[in-house]
């Protein structure tokens, strides 16, 4: 019964984790280009409204750590998600009718709610996962994750610039089915909450845990690389090379599906062989050597040379990232438990820090 109770509760996350992600990524991959295009943006001007955004979402997480608001897991998903519909509603209500800064206010709170939303799945997942099973857990969590990451870019492909206002309102609604799961079909677990409200104290044992300082800092860099390939590279495409999203949407695709392809069998790997250290370090050097490959690719080069040889070397790049990734959330998970929210809720911040260094588009506009 007990081992039923399990499956049933994982198959349930897991669809959970599918819709969170494909309302994610619609939005991800088309909201540099909305601040862009549609409303007129610089370049240097979207990268500052990445910036206040992942300034906002640091506060707030700082905030959600000192107090350790975490009791009730799915009280909290509700709230969140109800508030990113309600979000996304507006995006696409005020992305329609031209009304810049009300957009750029919803985009900076949008921009904290999917990653606090997965901070909890987090919790649960940590919950009713044993340790011995993390690897391959972790491995089915990540690829399920990022399926979104293949099939949203291939389905906006069809779309024009002027027509992406429409993913606001699709995202908004896949949120629907996520909430229905989550509260029908999981239970709340119980968490014991660290009732200490010292900040700089729980800091303090953080970063003196090795294994957790690591992971955080691979979380960060490796989101940092993320997120200049998701927010730059769709202008960087659009503008220099004269791409529109049908093949912008199947470059993505491609340098996505590393992620699906073979983070399953990795993460089953890491369970059996706990090679986790070996395999960073080769995704290291393939994710080094395919981006400067991708970063030498003159305008000059006849287009369809140029689309296949974007669509290749960012492949080969996030095949990289895909063991980075997966050797790094292996160990990581592997070594906290579903009581260490300051390392789930820090690791989780790792997805949103790098988004700061937008604030030095302030130096290029000024």
């Amino acid at each position: 019964m007990e081992k039923y109770l399990s499956i049933r509760v994982h198959t349930a996350l897991y669809i959970s984790i599918f819709f969170v992600s494909i309302h994610h990524v619609f939005v991800l991959i088309t909201n540099s280009s909305t601040l862009r295009y549609i409303f007129g943006l610089k370049t240097s001007e979207v990268l500052l409204v990445y910036g206040l955004a992942s300034l906002f979402g640091i506060c707030v997480y700082m905030f959600l750590l000192k107090y350790s608001l975490i009791d009730n897991i799915k009280r909290n998903i509700y709230i969140a998600t109800v508030i990113e519909i309600i979000c996304l509603g507006l995006m696409y209500y005020f992305t329609i009718n031209q009304y810049v800064y009300i957009f750029i206010g919803l985009f900076i709170l949008h921009h904290l709610m999917t990653p606090y939303i997965m901070f909890n799945l987090d919790t649960l997942f940590e919950s009713y996962t044993h340790i011995s099973e993390r690897g391959k857990g972790r491995g089915i969590y990540l690829t399920v994750w990022n399926i979104p990451f293949v099939v949203v870019p291939l389905m906006t492909s069809t779309l024009s610039v002027n027509s992406l206002p429409i993913v606001y309102f699709i995202s908004s609604i896949l949120l629907l089915p996520f909430l229905y799961l989550i509260f029908y079909h999981i239970k709340n677990p119980e968490i014991i909450s660290n009732t200490s409200t010292n900040l700089f104290e729980k800091l303090k044992i953080f970063f003196q845990d090795k294994l957790d300082r690591n992971a955080f800092i691979v979380q960060t860099l490796l989101h940092l690389y993320y997120g200049t390939t998701i927010i730059l590279l769709p202008i960087y495409l659009y503008s220099v090379f004269g791409f529109d999203w049908d093949r912008i949407g199947i470059i993505l695709a491609a340098m996505t599906a590393p992620f699906v392809l073979i983070q399953i069998p990795l993460g089953n790997m890491e369970d059996k062989q706990h090679n986790e250290k070996g395999l960073f370090k080769i995704g290291l050097v393939i994710t080094i050597f395919f981006t400067i490959l991708f970063l030498l690719i003159s305008p000059e080069t006849d287009k369809n040379i140029s689309f296949l040889l974007f669509s290749l070397f960012l492949f080969l790049s996030h095949a990289g990232c895909s063991l980075i990734e997966i050797s790094t959330e292996g160990m990581f998970y592997k070594h906290i438990t579903a009581r260490d929210h300051t390392a789930l809720l820090m690791f989780r911040m790792g997805r949103i820090l790098p988004y700061s260094l937008g604030i030095f588009a302030l130096f290029w506009i000024i």
